[in-house]
């Protein structure tokens, strides 16, 4: 149900990897990513166009499927979490986290009564059990939240806001961490990589889960031999970029080599 088992998958440790969805919202593609065995998949509305009546009937196919389905949100704010959770997501992930407010804000959001200030309703009722408070404890237990570490303000602040015990784990943000430390896009640069490897190694402190977006498998193994296990691949469009890229590349290398191999018969004869 919603994040059970990516909470408890996280918990043990294990292998745990899902995609990002920025710019094409097909319920489809849930399906495939759950047939592929990805783990979890990552909506994008802080960069994303995404509105309302898409995430809705995303959630309810990622439900259907169990696939839990994290909406990374613009910012911190209750009134956009708590109407986005009534579309009934898995749970969040909240970008630019660096101070109490924000985390306090989450909590007031998703949490009912006495914890927070959510009233339950929106499309996602429909996938509660029961809506007396037994229904609602059961959704909130598994409820998955998510805080986003990307600045170096985020990175001092960042064991005190990951103490709460319904926080579940925390993600880099690499591109926008390289931006603040001056080496924009620059995710190799021994700076980049230093802080990188602290917020992996506070997060452990903390015995929570922190994840690392990847773009190939040559960077999740370079972090993975660094004891991350947690990963957000790439995005839907960007995937289809690369091979149709891949695909012209290849092809034209070969007529390359035909047409070289030609004019080297020509000059034998």
């Amino acid at each position: 149900m919603l994040a059970r088992n990516l909470k408890d998958k996280l918990k043990r440790k294990e292998l745990t990897l899902g995609p990002t969805m920025t710019f094409d919202f097909w319920a489809g593609y849930l399906e495939i990513y759950k047939r592929a065995g990805m783990d979890f998949v990552m909506v994008d509305f802080e960069h994303g166009s995404g509105g309302l009546s898409v995430l809705e009937e995303m959630c309810r196919t990622a439900r259907l499927l169990d696939l839990p389905l994290i909406l990374r949100s613009e910012a911190s704010k209750y009134h956009l979490l708590r109407r986005y959770l009534d579309m009934g997501p898995a749970g969040f992930l909240i970008p630019w986290t660096e101070q109490e407010e924000q985390v306090n804000t989450v909590r007031d959001a998703v949490f009912c009564p006495p914890r927070g200030r959510r009233g339950p309703g929106g499309p996602s009722v429909f996938g509660a059990a029961s809506w007396d408070r037994a229904g609602w404890d059961e959704v909130e237990k598994n409820l998955f939240v998510m805080l986003q570490i990307e600045t170096p303000k985020g990175i001092e602040s960042m064991k005190s806001l990951a103490s709460h015990d319904w926080v579940d784990a925390l993600m880099i943000g690499p591109y926008d961490l390289s931006l603040h430390l001056g080496h924009c896009g620059e995710l190799d640069h021994p700076e980049v990589v230093e802080a990188i490897t602290r917020i992996l190694d506070q997060a452990n402190q903390t015995g929570k889960s922190c994840g690392m977006p990847v773009g190939s498998v040559e960077m999740a193994r370079f972090w993975r031999k660094r004891g991350c296990h947690f990963f957000l691949y790439s995005e839907t469009v960007f995937m289809v970029r690369i091979m149709a890229e891949r695909f012209v590349r290849e092809m034209s290398e070969s007529e390359k080599d035909k047409e070289s191999k030609a004019e080297g018969g020509a000059e034998v004869l």
